[in-house]
């Protein structure tokens, strides 16, 4: 027999060992470029400065549309110079926050701001068929056909 006030039971374990603190996976300094996220990161400032050239390179038919893809671009573009820069500083390792989530919060941010430009950006590309009427003599495309390829470089 057990003694009196026992049970047979263990007490139930501590759950503060099983739920340990968030600590950085991602490697600080120039480890960050061979990661998959520091290659994102990398990506998204190339091809952020690609759009943010190919738009501004264009006649802007319809500005709130194409406004939003720049500022986007510019944004972002900015944004992933200095989430790498966290990085490459060792910043990461003295703020006290769950980078992992961090990182994917913020590609996925990014993602959603990028698809969303895409779709204003191909919507203005699409219509570069369309007359743009100055006067009843003369009819000239929203587009003409070199902004039409550069318009097509920008969305994609």
């Amino acid at each position: 027999m057990l003694p009196r006030g026992t049970s047979s039971m263990p007490p139930p374990p501590n759950p503060a060992p099983y739920f340990p603190p968030p600590r950085v996976t991602l490697p600080s300094g120039l480890e960050i470029l061979r990661t998959y996220s520091g290659a994102v990161i990398f990506l998204e400032i190339l091809f952020g400065t690609l759009v943010w050239i190919l738009v501004a390179s264009t006649q802007v038919p319809l500005p709130v549309l194409q406004g939003w893809v720049m500022f986007v671009a510019v944004t972002a573009w900015f944004m992933s110079i200095v989430f790498l820069c966290v990085f490459l500083f060792g910043y990461a390792n003295r703020i006290a926050v769950n980078w992992n989530q961090t990182d994917f919060l913020f590609h996925g941010a990014t993602f959603v701001f990028y698809f969303g430009a895409f779709l204003l950006q191909a919507a203005t590309t699409s219509l570069h068929h369309l007359p743009r009427k100055f006067n009843a003599t003369t009819q000239e495309k929203i587009l003409v056909d070199h902004e039409y390829n550069l318009s097509i470089a920008a969305s994609v």
